[in-house]
């Protein structure tokens, strides 16, 4: 089995910041442009930070 590596997707951060636009209606009934911003485990590593290779 080989020595575990920090993780080159996420530099063993665990997770990374993801970003989702949408648009949305405001109370005046106009569309606005939205950023709705999220922390999400590695998909790389699990949110390990480090992966086995």
């Amino acid at each position: 089995m080989s020595e575990p590596q920090i993780c080159p997707g996420c530099a063993n951060a665990r997770g990374t910041e993801k970003v989702q636009h949408t648009v949305e209606t405001d109370a005046n009934g106009q569309q606005v442009h939205r950023e709705h911003r999220y922390w999400s485990p590695c998909g790389r590593c699990g949110g390990a930070g480090v992966i086995h290779g």
